[in-house]
């Protein structure tokens, strides 16, 4: 994010806050739009958005969510509104939240819980401003398809069973869903987990964002049965506020989540040998979940 001191410093006439005193670049996950603003007294996050609709949506997103302490609290401006304007592009603010790395162990029982607060409580929300689903598989497949070095990639038969096999899933939208889940909106506080970034949400499968949160959660050098263990904790955890927990759905929703992650990686970073060395890794990874999943929870139900 490219703007100068003096765009900064005029955030303490935009908001009712102390001075701005320094800034510092957000570098860890997807958070390339936001900086971190330092004031006499605090910190705020300042994240550009992609419009108006959106800033109002994640704002009044951030309030219900806020309620149940999952959610920074994005800040009214002066203007009592939840955004700002500089140079034509738009700006919210919001609390920042002292926070660490990936825990070393995390408390899959209170991620299930938070990700079901987000699920129970979005609904709740007027007027919420749908996203587009950016990375809809058929039309970034058909993208990636249009690259002559598509031909080279050598689990491509695999990839497009894949791909067939994801057109063909047809789940209820049952609530509204944060689409873009995983482990880089989750902020872990010494006790608390929050959720962040809600552009692109979305009417969809609450499976879905439980996928996401799963897949990227996990700590894949544990044994198939620690997985097992963390998988009916997050279940517990996630059904303490929203009922609609079914493996079977889970099951198609993972396939769809790496699906859609290797054919967006290889389409937006180039196909080579690395990003076709990480593609197999989901693909291995989808099929050892899917085992841990078929044998421990469907054939047992």
């Amino acid at each position: 994010m490219r703007l100068n001191l003096r765009e900064l410093t005029r955030l303490s006439k935009d908001y009712a806050i102390k001075p701005v005193i320094g800034v510092q670049n957000i570098t860890e996950g997807n958070t390339s739009e936001a900086l971190t603003v330092i004031t006499l007294d605090q910190k705020y996050i300042l994240r550009k958005v992609k419009d108006r609709e959106q800033a109002i949506t994640e704002y009044h997103i951030s309030e219900e969510l806020n309620k149940r302490n999952v959610s920074p609290k994005i800040l009214l401006s002066n203007n009592k509104e939840p955004f700002i304007t500089i140079n034509d592009s738009v700006y919210n603010l919001q609390i920042y939240i002292e926070h660490s790395q990936k825990p070393k162990e995390i408390n899959f029982y209170q991620l299930g819980q938070t990700i079901s607060l987000f699920h129970s409580s979005v609904h709740k929300v007027n007027g919420v401003h749908e996203q587009q689903d950016r990375f809809n598989l058929n039309k970034i497949w058909n993208e990636l398809n249009k690259i002559d070095e598509v031909s080279t990639i050598n689990f491509k038969d695999q990839l497009t069973f894949k791909v067939d096999q994801c057109s063909n899933i047809n789940h209820d939208n049952n609530c509204f869903i944060h689409g873009d889940l995983g482990i880089w909106n989750l902020i872990f506080s010494q006790k608390d987990i929050y959720i962040i970034d809600f552009g692109e949400v979305r009417r969809g499968n609450n499976h879905f964002d439980i996928s996401a949160v799963i897949t990227s959660s996990l700590d894949w050098n544990q044994n198939d049965n620690h997985i097992a263990t963390y998988l009916t904790c997050f279940k517990n955890g996630y059904i303490s506020n929203f009922q609609d927990f079914n493996w079977s759905v889970l099951r198609e929703n993972i396939t769809l989540w790496f699906t859609r992650g290797m054919v967006a990686l290889l389409l937006n970073n180039g196909i080579n040998d690395k990003t076709c060395m990480h593609a197999e890794l989901m693909m291995e990874r989808r099929e050892r979940l899917d085992d841990i999943i078929t044998t421990n929870f469907i054939k047992t139900e």
